[in-house]
């Protein structure tokens, strides 16, 4: 395995399992790459196979697991409060804060989840559209036709097939020549190259229009959640050979745009302005406290967020493309996912959990108990511990430690944060009590 894998720890030992099965020895190799979670598990290569797998479990108390069973449950016979014997302790508070009531004391799926809740459940993870990889090497020859060499993820597919990108399919190397969003669709031929493609991109995740707000228990700001675009722009790529950037590509490609639902906090105007007077960079801290949240949600491998890429944050000229003050998480397969909802229902008690993990973790600059991410699509090279802290203590107004603010960064950055602008609110919509 070149790299930590992106899907943690589970997916590195389910990775080193498919060698050595039927009882037969078998040697797995992990290359670490020079990344932060690299160097954490070169540093604690005990973990690998000792550490407990705490972020597969499946917390049978979790409140927003249950809530999602309990929608699916009332949709198809109506509960009572006596299904608690089915549905453990919890299911009371559920049934009342989250369910819908008749006045002959049923208890619904709530009108939010209709007409079919199963939608906004994800068992296996959210099912995510798919891109073909065509090989057309042989079209128009006599012969010639297309072959299918395999389907691709969306959250893939923008990053490895795009415009004169090497895709490698089963150790056999094609260069894509055409990417077709409308038909999702991208045309290979079949070349040896001697070097590999990494993607220049950005995907700016915006909230525009606001549905629900919910108030953040013991603090005056709120929680938001609503319509999000998504807009990725691949403008160019590197070829890399042994490593080194062998000739930097650019490219004229329209941006990609979708619509989905997300949620959304702001980071106050004063906590921005304390960031800057003690020369933390919010970027970082923007950042880390995405991750932070992130790791303490039960179901965060089926959301997404915006994560900062190193070559933006630290280049030598300024930026032009500057980003609002916002922790953001989106549902990445569009608006049947329902993750971010759930997220935006249990957000303060998440806060609470990433917080307390910040304060308790003895790492110095970040670890993955705390705001690295392995699904971090920039390698958590963006990165700001304090920062993150200082972020998620003042969204729960808790009084900030005065020592956190010895901190000075390391690294001299352009600021590419802005005040987060307000988002259109729908009609009718009114800020919802925290439970």
């Amino acid at each position: 395995m070149l790299g930590f894998p992106m899907g943690g720890i589970a997916s590195f030992r389910q990775q080193a399992g498919r060698a050595g099965r039927r009882a037969r020895d078998a040697l797995a190799v992990y290359v670490a790459d020079g990344f932060p979670v690299d160097k954490h598990y070169a540093a604690y290569p005990e973990e690998l196979f000792d550490k407990p797998m705490n972020d597969i479990v499946i917390d049978l108390d979790s409140k927003i697991i249950l809530e999602a069973h309990l929608q699916c449950a009332a949709f198809e016979v109506p509960m009572t409060l006596s299904d608690e014997e089915y549905f453990g302790p919890s299911t009371k508070e559920l049934c009342e804060s989250s369910l819908k009531k008749d006045a002959e004391g049923w208890y619904h799926t709530n009108t939010k989840f209709l007409p079919y809740p199963s939608k906004h459940i994800s068992l296996r993870g959210v099912e995510e559209e798919k891109y073909l990889a065509v090989d057309v090497t042989r079209v128009g020859k006599p012969g010639g036709q297309p072959r299918i060499l395999e389907e691709v993820e969306l959250s893939r597919s923008l990053f490895e097939l795009y415009e004169g990108a090497v895709f490698i399919h089963q150790g056999v190397t094609f260069l894509v020549k055409e990417v077709s969003h409308d038909s999702k669709m991208a045309r290979l031929i079949r070349a040896d190259v001697n070097w590999t493609t990494e993607p220049r991109d950005f995907t700016n995740i915006d909230a525009v229009q606001t549905k629900r707000i919910r108030e953040i228990k013991g603090s005056p700001q709120r929680a938001f959640y609503g319509r999000v675009e998504l807009m990725t722009t691949v403008y160019g790529y590197f070829k890399i050979r042994n490593g080194a950037v062998i000739e930097g590509v650019e490219l004229d490609t329209p941006p990609w745009e979708r619509e989905t639902t997300g949620m959304w906090l702001d980071v106050p105007k004063p906590t921005l302005q304390l960031l800057e007077a003690h020369a933390i960079n919010a970027a970082e801290a923007i950042h880390g406290a995405s991750h932070a949240f992130l790791n303490q949600f039960a179901l965060a491998k089926d959301l997404g967020t915006e994560c900062k890429a190193a070559e933006k944050e630290y280049k030598v000229s300024e930026s032009k493309r500057k980003r609002p003050a916002r922790l953001i998480f989106y549902d990445p397969s569009g608006t049947s996912g329902g993750v971010a909802a759930k997220a935006f229902d249990h957000v303060s008690a998440t806060l609470e959990t990433a917080l307390n993990a910040i304060e308790v973790c003895e790492c110095e600059e970040g670890c993955t108990k705390c705001i690295v991410s392995p699904a971090c699509r920039e390698n958590n090279l963006v990165k700001n511990k304090i920062g993150a802290q200082i972020i998620l203590t003042a969204i729960l107004n808790r009084p900030i430690d005065v020592d956190l603010l010895e901190y000075c960064s390391e690294l001299e950055a352009h600021n590419t944060i802005v005040e987060a602008p307000p988002v259109d609110v729908a009609a009718g919509v009114e800020v919802e009590k925290e439970q």
